[in-house]
């Protein structure tokens, strides 16, 4: 009677572990682009809501407001500050990421102009 040892030796366990850490390896950066990707959508929100707010400041006053508090509105994020600067016939509004999202910042002028840095 021939008996068979059943299992994986250890040659096998080591390549399905390389291969393994090759996959993670060109997977973790990808992830980590994604996470900065869906952070700067939770920045455009944001700033949509800024710019909104600032057309009917600007149809109430026939100018743009200076700082954000001025356009009572809440673009308020965990992830974000968002700040205005500017005013009268122009405005820039910035996200600038803080906590987990330090690092990115998004901006948008009244001319519709978005720039945005991921590190």
């Amino acid at each position: 009677m021939v008996t068979t040892k059943k299992g994986f030796t250890l040659i096998e366990v080591l390549i399905v572990v390389i291969i393994l850490g090759i996959l993670a390896t060109l997977a973790v950066p990808q992830f980590t682009r994604m996470i900065s990707r869906a952070r700067m959508a939770e920045a455009w929100a944001g700033l949509g809501t800024v710019r909104t707010a600032q057309a009917l400041y600007w149809a109430e006053k026939s100018a743009y407001a200076g700082v954000v508090t001025d356009l009572n509105c809440d673009s308020s994020s965990g992830d974000f500050n968002f700040t205005v600067t500017g005013g009268g016939a122009t405005f820039t509004a910035t996200a600038t990421g803080v906590g987990d999202a330090a690092g990115l910042i998004a901006s948008m002028t009244s001319a519709g102009v978005r720039t945005c840095t991921i590190p």
